[in-house]
């Protein structure tokens, strides 16, 4: 006659517990190791005071948006204990870890040699993003499209590839440069302009990258998404507030450009950059604000209508 099985003591409950508990360390320990890779091969790139510093924010903005959506859509303790145990024994999923990592390293290596070379960096991005969701696939299913906010965000911190980003600035310099004409020609003021240089009574403006407004332009795309994510407005809001976004981004600093026209003229022996700079951290300012204040109004917006639908 077989004896039943006894059940567990509380010595071998608290051993199964802890090892549970390893295993779930372990794996936020693995996506802060690649993530935090991923943060130092981009650090040279949001330092160099260009484009790319409100990355630093993602410091912060990525950790909690993915922790509250792994709240709302996340696993109960058991479950998860359960699928990490059949992730750490997959042969599949241990390859394609490995694999991941063994790309990640050649990419860090690559980076160690030239930390601007935007390939790597991209491609960097890319091999993390695509790790962390089949690993969430594995162990959540089709529930991980709730992170693609949290996607959107870390890739909005690596930079574009040159190429686009010269076509970027140059159409968003051509752009500027007409709208400051326009506005300036119909307030009386005589401009000339040749190539991306205007002419105001024969005193020369340079209108290059500085005044482009890429740095407005590529920050109010990332105040719009991680605060679209923050508000988890719904989808169409989230497209109404991109847009808004770049159209306050443009608007501002167009109207920079014309203040800069404008005080050259009135004051022709002013250090004129000092000026430059001053109102580019106004025109910054005022963007997102503009950007903060849109989104809101679309949450409340949305709001109301959540309550209408209730009420009818």
């Amino acid at each position: 006659m077989k004896s039943s099985p006894s059940p567990a003591s509380p010595e071998t409950r608290g051993s199964w517990q802890s090892l549970a508990g390893t295993r779930a360390f372990a794996f936020w320990a693995f996506l802060a190791v690649i993530y935090g890779q991923l943060a130092l091969s981009l650090i040279p790139i949001w330092s160099d005071g260009t484009y790319y510093d409100y990355g630093w924010l993602s410091l912060v903005l990525v950790p909690v948006f993915f922790l509250a959506r792994w709240r709302e859509v996340g696993l109960d303790e058991a479950t998860l204990e359960e699928r990490l145990r059949r992730l750490a024994v997959s042969l599949p999923v241990m390859a394609v870890v490995l694999t991941s990592i063994v790309v990640i390293t050649l990419l860090r290596m690559t980076q160690w040699a030239d930390s601007s070379w935007r390939p790597p960096l991209i491609l960097h991005g890319f091999t993390v993003l695509a790790l962390t969701a089949f690993l969430l696939y594995r162990l959540q299913g089709r529930s991980i499209s709730a992170y693609w906010g949290c996607a959107l965000v870390v890739l909005l911190v690596v930079p574009l590839p040159m190429r686009w980003e010269f076509v970027l600035i140059h159409w968003l310099t051509e752009g500027v440069m007409e709208f400051a004409l326009f506005v300036n020609r119909m307030m009386g003021l005589p401009l000339i302009s040749q190539g991306e240089t205007i002419f105001a009574n024969g005193i020369p403006l340079q209108v290059s990258d500085g005044c482009s407004g890429i740095r407005s332009f590529q920050s109010g795309i990332f105040a719009g998404f991680a605060l679209g994510e923050f508000l988890r407005l719904p989808l169409v809001s989230r497209l109404l507030l991109l847009a808004s976004g770049l159209g306050f981004a443009f608007l501002m600093n167009g109207c920079r450009v014309i203040y800069l026209v404008r005080h050259a003229v009135a004051h022709p022996d002013s250090d004129l950059d000092k000026v430059h700079d001053m109102t580019g951290y106004v025109t910054l300012t005022i963007t997102f604000l503009l950007i903060a204040g849109t989104g809101w109004l679309l949450a409340r917006i949305d709001e109301g209508m959540k309550k209408r639908r209730a009420q009818a």
